[in-house]
């Protein structure tokens, strides 16, 4: 009996227990990170689950609209049931539900699966993304400049979601940098959205954040590592990150179709 594709836009429990089950199994056989959009706060336009006649979930697809004109899709296999032509259907159906708009895929370099059906596909290179990690038990391979004396302000609860951390000079009340983190897992935190002021950029403040920040998360118990995606093109940002101790651990490209 052929495989059924079921099309929904809101996701039932049994359908997320399976999704997440997939996805793990995915995520330990290509050795990635990436996940499935199965909240529903992650802005899902809707969702191809390809299930075998004992529904069994084989593959999945869903689109994200990004804005008018774009999609991104995200898309999972069982690694037994690739080369078989599923992602094609679900692909199909997508592209006619979308119409005449742009499709970004988000692909790990160490999915070599996904890279030859984009390759078939013709897809094209957007740009990169790279993950980057830091064991929080390691020491810091460098120190900051001295010469300012600022502090970085922690919020009340480091655990807590979006949680602030300002850079500021002691005499003055202006904050001169920030940035946010968010917990992804126990005893893991996400960085983003690393701010420094653009009249003091290339000062060492960067620098001072990171190793006041990394200072103050290895006290906290619980806590073990800190990752945080930035641009492949970001060299500043990315040579930064490299000088306080974080490592890529993975790349990701976006391709086009």
């Amino acid at each position: 009996m052929s495989p059924a594709i079921h099309q929904t836009s809101h996701l039932t429990t049994d359908q997320q227990q399976a999704l997440l089950s997939l996805v793990r199994l995915c995520q330990k056989h290509d050795s990635l990170s990436l996940s499935y959009p199965i909240d529903s706060e992650d802005g899902v336009s809707v969702h191809y689950l390809l299930s075998d006649s004992s529904s069994h979930l084989l593959s999945a697809l869903a689109l994200l609209s990004l804005d008018d004109t774009t999609y991104e899709c995200v898309a999972f296999t069982h690694p037994a049931h690739r080369q078989k032509g599923y992602f094609s259907r679900l692909l199909a159906l997508a592209l006619e539900s979308c119409q005449e708009c742009d499709l970004l895929f988000p692909v790990s370099g160490s999915c070599t699966d996904t890279l030859a059906a984009l390759k078939a596909l013709g897809a094209e290179l957007s740009h990169q993304e790279l993950r980057m990690e830091r064991e929080l038990s390691v020491s810091l391979p460098c120190t900051p400049s001295t010469q300012h004396h600022a502090k970085l302000l922690a919020p009340e609860s480091v655990f807590s979601e979006n949680a602030i951390w300002k850079l500021s000079f002691s005499s003055s009340a202006d904050v001169i940098g920030s940035c946010l983190t968010s917990p992804v897992s126990p005893g893991v935190l996400c960085l983003h959205q690393v701010e420094i002021a653009d009249r003091l950029r290339g000062q060492g403040f960067g620098l001072m954040l990171l190793c006041q920040l990394l200072t103050r998360l290895q006290q906290e118990n619980g806590l073990k590592r800190l990752l945080l995606h930035v641009s492949a093109d970001n060299l500043p940002a990315v040579s930064l990150y490299k000088k306080t101790g974080f490592r890529i651990t993975e790349t990701l490209s976006y391709y086009w179709y």
